[in-house]
């Protein structure tokens, strides 16, 4: 076997699993790192086969429902600038999530037309998100010292990212990695220490994931294939109906639970909730524009809603931020989107699906509670993600694309 062709997919899975490590240095490296990952996906997908057939691969990719829909979802962010109180944050933001769009495009591109290489089973990758829980443990107990050393900044905070970056990869972890099986309690200890990673820092949201990806294994194992539906009914319901939710959350949490969680973190995104999305149907159609979060505490200073929670620069929901910036129009094209996407999970093998639908259900979790609908370390790190289940899927279906005659 070629040793090139053994390890190109297999260095670019490295590269992933690297990323949470090197995301407790630099929370936003997640990006950079994104466009090394596309760029080495198209270099070995051109000496598998030619240039020629990667840029057809690229024109395929591009016509294909998903990316027809998400261009014409672009189009209409770029024409939301136009009535958007943040013109400038909105051509960047438009820019910067075109820009991620387009790099997923091209490692799908790249991966359909890449040999299909043999897939590393190693005992080093669960070790490796082991390692990285409990060094980011460590940097919270002892003060953040060798982010210190290379010059980071030293507020825990920062390693948020890092937290939801383990609890990402924690499915991939326990299921594409069969080797794991060979060392007892391996896999229980990726759980723990990941798990002790999310408590242990200031991310409630990566808490709150891991809380989802747990509990939501165990019901996707049960729910097999139907589980597909389950979660996408969930994911579309909760989208659509996020508005009307908004306001009633803290009274479906148990009086017992909501009296002992912090206001700061679980009460106030509530009422930030509630506040954008009584705020909604003033540009119901069309939407405010994009990134207009950013400055609804200064366009609605005259009403009688607190600036408290119209001032934090976004929702802290992807969904109320679509609503609110996009209207209707952006909530259906995402509809669709989201649609076609769990459609297309219908390809996925009955022993993955159980930890592709947790690491789904992970995402969705943290897309409703935390960033920025567009913040380009957040789709870059979910595309990174997705790459590495996209490589584990392509390596189990086993089929080498036939080598060009050009």
């Amino acid at each position: 076997m070629n040793v090139s062709k053994y390890l190109n997919l297999n260095s670019v899975v490295v590269t992933v699993f690297a990323t949470p490590f090197l995301m407790v240095l630099s929370r936003n490296i997640a990006t950079p790192i994104f466009v090394f990952v596309a760029v080495l996906l198209l270099l070995f997908a051109a000496i598998d086969r030619s240039p020629k057939a990667v840029f057809q691969s690229v024109i395929d990719t591009a016509r294909s429902p998903a990316a027809l829909l998400f261009g014409v979802l672009v189009v209409f962010m770029g024409l939301s600038v136009g009535w958007s109180t943040s013109v400038e944050r909105a051509l960047e933001t438009t820019v910067h999530f075109a820009g991620n769009l387009a790099l997923f495009g091209l490692c799908v591109a790249a991966l359909a037309v890449s040999a299909s290489a043999r897939l590393i089973r190693s005992i080093l990758f669960p070790f490796a998100i082991i390692g990285t829980a409990l060094f980011l443990v460590s940097e919270v107990i002892l003060g953040t010292p060798v982010r210190a050393l290379v010059g980071a900044s030293p507020e825990v905070f920062r390693m948020n990212r890092a937290a939801v970056g383990l609890v990402l990869m924690l499915p991939f972890v326990l299921y594409a990695l069969p080797q794991a099986k060979k060392v007892p309690g391996l896999r229980l200890a990726a759980v723990l220490t990941v798990g002790v990673a999310a408590f242990m820092s200031d991310s409630e949201t990566a808490k709150l994931a891991f809380i989802a990806t747990i509990l939501l294994l165990p019901v996707f194992v049960l729910l097999k294939d139907k589980g597909i539906w389950f979660l996408g009914l969930l994911t579309l319901g909760t989208f659509i109906l996020m508005p009307v939710i908004s306001p009633h959350v803290m009274s479906l949490i148990p009086d017992v639970l909501a009296s002992r969680l912090p206001y700061g973190s679980v009460g106030i995104r509530a009422d930030i909730w509630t506040a954008f999305s009584s705020l909604i149907k003033n540009h119901f159609f069309l939407g405010h524009g994009v990134d207009a979060s950013y400055m609804a505490a200064v366009d609605y200073k005259d009403l009688d809603i607190a600036a408290l929670f119209l001032g934090w620069g976004h929702p802290h929901n992807f969904a109320i931020q679509v609503w609110y910036e996009l209207g209707v129009i952006g909530v259906v094209l995402f509809a669709a989107l989201i649609f076609l996407f769990f459609r297309s999970l219908r390809a996925v093998p009955l022993d993955l699906l159980p930890a592709v639908l947790s690491t789904v259900a992970a995402v969705w979790t943290v897309a409703l509670v935390s960033h920025g609908a567009w913040q380009a370390w957040w789709w870059c790190l979910v595309g990174l993600v997705s790459v590495l289940w996209l490589i584990e899927l392509k390596c189990r279906h086993g089929a080498e694309a036939p080598k060009s005659d050009t």
